[in-house]
């Protein structure tokens, strides 16, 4: 073990952990530090290993106050499915080094922390992420079913990744949700490279074609009046599959995170 003596001559100092607080980003934290103290003046001394142990301790303290995976907990959950950081940076559509800093302290935003949690299949906060509404199978397909009519189109089909019927339904949520402050269908959705899409839609495909649609809760008169609206200004696929790609909200996304109903004020599409 490293000795080191207290420069007033009081001989060794003794390694403690020590409880410290301070500013971060405007965010006061607490954090653990250890450092050398002198038994008889109290004086501290910090070593060349601590400083970067400093930066990590107040990061994380920072990270725990703002609901955010501290380095340890990304690190345990990435290891603990498996994942080395180089299948978690594939899986999240990102570079390695992205996994290496939040590992080792940088800060994650809230759309990628959010992105970590889903690939991790840790706890996700899902209030802001299902409209007030809890996610319901039918009403997605009752909402297909209803916009079907109103194009004269199908939009479900046999061999489709759901590439344009989620643009239809994520422009209906998004709508609703702006409108009348409750989404229609209570889905959640990933900001993709071929634009929003239904979370894990890969695994709700199969259950949307069987699901019944009568079922469900019917739509509302406002609702339609919604749908009606975004039929008129996207009568054909192209239009709502372009339209999305404008979006600001689905471009200043991560890809993989979810996309937040607070968005939906911003679409500037409809």
């Amino acid at each position: 073990m490293n000795t080191v003596k207290c420069p007033m001559g009081h001989g060794n100092m003794a390694l403690r952990k020590v409880e410290k607080t301070t500013t971060f980003k405007g965010v006061d934290v607490s954090f653990e530090v250890e450092a050398y103290i002198c038994n008889e003046c109290s004086l501290e001394a910090g070593t060349v290993q601590s400083a970067g142990k400093v930066q990590r301790s107040i990061a994380d303290a920072y990270r725990e106050k703002m609901d955010l995976l501290t380095s340890h907990e990304i690190k345990f959950l990435r290891k603990s499915r498996g994942f080395t950081q180089q299948q978690l940076a594939e899986l999240m559509n990102i570079g390695i080094a992205s996994i290496k800093r939040w590992e080792t302290g940088m800060i994650q935003s809230k759309s990628m922390d959010y992105a970590l949690r889903m690939q991790l299949q840790c706890d996700i906060k899902l209030d802001n992420y299902s409209g007030n509404r809890e996610f319901s199978i039918p009403r997605v397909k009752l909402v297909i079913k209803i916009l079907e009519e109103k194009l004269g189109k199908r939009l479900l089909k046999i061999t489709d990744r759901m590439l344009y019927a989620a643009k239809y339904l994520w422009y209906a949520d998004m709508t609703a949700f702006r409108k009348l402050g409750r989404s229609m269908t209570g889905a959640t959705y990933a900001a993709l490279p071929l634009g929003p899409q239904l979370n894990n839609y890969s695994d709700l495909v199969a259950e949307i074609k069987k699901a019944d649609e009568k079922s469900t809760e019917p739509l509302t008169e406002e609702e339609h009046k919604l749908l009606d609206r975004i039929g008129q200004r996207f009568p054909e696929e192209q239009l709502v599959y372009d339209a999305s790609h404008r979006e600001k909200v689905w471009a200043d996304t991560p890809i993989g995170a979810l996309i937040p109903y607070s968005k939906a004020n911003e679409l500037a599409e409809i």
